[in-house]
């Protein structure tokens, strides 16, 4: 009796090693792609801060950038 849950133990592992590599291969590509899209964003929404503190809009203290995006957006809506 032990002797057949060790052996099924086996060879469940080998099956389920090579398949966890594989996600663990794929999760790691996929997260990849998104840290370089995200770093992507993070410089246009750069970019675009510099562009409004340009036109002499000023961001407030500890204000994050798409709140002051928001706010310049929201100010040209009323005018």
């Amino acid at each position: 009796m032990y002797d057949l849950f060790i052996n099924a133990y086996t060879i469940t592992s080998l099956v389920m090693f090579p398949i966890l590599v594989f996600i663990v291969i794929l999760l790691i590509r996929d997260l990849g792609k998104y840290s370089k899209m995200s770093e992507s964003i993070k410089m246009k929404v750069l970019d675009i801060t510099d562009e409004i503190n340009e036109t002499g809009f000023k961001k407030n203290h500890r204000e994050n950038d798409f709140d002051y995006i928001e706010r310049y957006v929201e100010s040209k809506k009323k005018n």
